[in-house]
């Protein structure tokens, strides 16, 4: 079965999950990071307060437009990079002591639950790298058994927090995901379901006010399907909805959608394909569906589909229109004798 569902971006977009997660480290910033300036004021480390100062600042307009609007930057890296930049000063000035270097821990937990899987693991590396650099400079490495001992226990728990937040990030994504497509997913078919049909259509009504770029619906019916039911039960009838839904699949390119409407109705989004095409096209699947009869049990039901073709622009500039119109169009097609293709 074709995938109609387009991964999402996952290098700009802010999730819900990741807007709370930042809303509570702005909230830290302003309140914890604040403490710091003035602790690091009073002991002379002035350049590194006042870098964490600026970074107050900027924390709280960001809070205050998140209040204001409820959107997120449209990336989390508009404040993860200064954040970490402000960390790694606070790691290199000499007033702090080397407890401070505890802080780096946070770095792989924090990239990953704002930034996702890859692009939370690259900035991971980069900052834990940059903090294992100027720990190095600092303090260089401790001779003996027991300063290698100790920097082998701080390099095994920065890559043991680094794996776990990777593992579950990639786990929670690939669940994340799962979920956005059955709930978009026609649970039966595994086509798309009328949300996602209307979704779809939205968007290449952009692209055709945008472009002029044709847009074809096809509404299909299969004929009859009730007898199907009655005479052979629903697990056949499921199974013939199935066994449709996979041939308009195989018949449609990967710019196009098909999508179950409710019932034995079925939904086809042709994009750049006007309406002398559209006929083409849909008199080809009402073919393949009466030629390739369906068994079920060592019998063979033959099925047919009746079909109506609208186009957007010439039959209507909205969804319920143009769904209108070629649902007219199909009914049409039925009074007429079934089997057939008006439009």
């Amino acid at each position: 079965m074709k995938n109609f569902f387009p991964k999402r971006d996952r290098f700009t977009e802010v999730r819900p999950y990741q807007q709370t997660v930042l809303t509570a480290l702005l909230w830290f910033t302003c309140s914890a990071v604040l403490c710091y300036a003035s602790l690091h004021f009073y002991l002379g480390a002035r350049w590194l307060a006042v870098a964490e100062l600026c970074l107050v600042a900027y924390a709280a307009l960001l809070l205050y437009v998140l209040h204001e609007t409820g959107r997120a930057p449209a990336s989390n890296l508009m404040f993860v990079l200064p954040f970490f930049c402000v960390m790694m000063l606070s790691l290199w000035t000499e007033k702090t002591g080397v407890m401070v270097f505890v802080w780096v821990f946070l770095v792989p937990l924090l990239s990953h639950l704002l930034l996702g899987r890859w692009q939370g693991l690259w900035v991971a590396l980069v900052f834990i790298g940059c903090a294992g650099a100027i720990f190095v400079y600092k303090y260089g490495i401790w001779g003996g058994w027991i300063g290698y001992v100790s920097v082998a226990n701080v390099l095994l728990c920065t890559a043991s927090i680094l794996g776990f937040s990777y593992i579950y990030e990639t786990s929670r994504e690939k669940t994340e995901s799962e979920l956005r497509a059955l709930a978009l997913a026609d649970p039966l078919t595994g086509l798309a379901n009328r949300s996602r049909f209307r979704d779809v259509f939205a968007r290449e009504r952009q692209r055709y006010l945008r472009n002029e770029t044709p847009l074809a619906m096809l509404v299909v019916d299969l004929d009859h399907f009730k007898r199907v039911n009655d005479d052979y039960g629903h697990d056949a009838g499921d199974m013939a909805l199935c066994f449709v839904a996979e041939l308009l699949a195989s018949r449609i390119r990967q710019t196009d959608v098909a999508g179950r409407l409710g019932g034995e109705e079925f939904g086809i989004l042709l994009s750049d394909v006007d309406l002398v095409h559209a006929r083409q096209i849909a008199e080809d699947l009402r073919d393949l569906i009466q030629d390739r009869a369906f068994r079920y049990r060592g019998k063979d039901i033959p099925l047919s589909a009746s079909i109506g073709i609208a186009e957007l622009g010439r039959d209507g500039m909205d969804f319920r229109t143009l769904f209108s119109k070629a649902d007219r169009r199909l009914y049409q097609a039925k009074a007429e004798g079934r089997n057939r293709v008006v439009g």
